[in-house]
């Protein structure tokens, strides 16, 4: 399914699924479709004083990540959620009251619309599973193969189907670096590798934790 060129008028919300004051996250119905839509803040030019050699639009961040990812099939694999499309710089006058925070903002927002998937929690220790933790692997790997770096791999943004004793959900990519295979250099791919690392490291301390924990 595509949402592309959506009008704020044709949104109807229905729950606040995450109250972040910085990208918060809706529970909403577009043309009869029930998703996931997240708010960015807007922002102008880079200041004097902020980084120069890279991307820091949140909104452009995370939609290029979830535009490549679904390029690459990583999305219908279900690693992370199904991308839909976006709705850039728009008046959030008309979302009353569920947007009312970002009407005063020098910038319009802008958001994301995803595949809602019910029944999801954080992959932590209690509901911890060797299939859990060898396709969070598996994940990161895919999201990695399609030269997309999460950029912010902790728990939070690692979650499960409760219902599910094995799928895994990447989420949040509004910290990502997407490259391209044609200019990424050893650094880019160090970093890749870190990150891999870095989940491989979250693997084994939770089964230290389950370790300590048995009697």
């Amino acid at each position: 399914m595509e949402l592309e060129d959506v009008r704020p008028a044709e949104i109807v919300f229905e729950d606040m699924l995450s109250a972040s004051i910085i990208s918060p996250v809706f529970l909403v119905v577009v043309r009869g479709q029930r998703c996931v839509m997240k708010v960015h803040h807007g922002r102008g030019p880079p200041k004097h004083n902020e980084r120069q050699d890279r991307e820091l639009d949140m909104h452009v961040i995370e939609s290029t990540a979830y535009r490549r990812l679904k390029e690459q099939g990583v999305c219908e694999k279900g690693i992370v959620p199904k991308f839909f499309g976006t709705m850039d710089k728009f008046d959030p006058k008309p979302c009353h009251p569920g947007l009312d925070d970002f009407i005063n903002d020098e910038y319009p927002p802008s958001a994301i619309f995803l595949e809602y998937i019910p029944n999801l929690e954080m992959f932590q220790r209690h509901n911890y599973t060797k299939a859990r933790m060898d396709n969070c692997l598996m994940g990161i790997r895919k999201i990695h193969e399609a030269l997309v770096e999460h950029g912010s791999s902790w728990s939070d943004n690692i979650l499960v189907v409760k219902d599910d004793p094995e799928r895994v959900v990447w989420i949040d990519f509004s910290a990502a670096s997407t490259y391209d295979k044609h200019l990424i250099t050893e650094r880019d791919k160090f970093h890749l590798m870190g990150e891999e690392t870095a989940v491989e490291e979250l693997q084994w301390s939770l089964v230290c934790l389950l370790k300590t924990s048995i009697p």
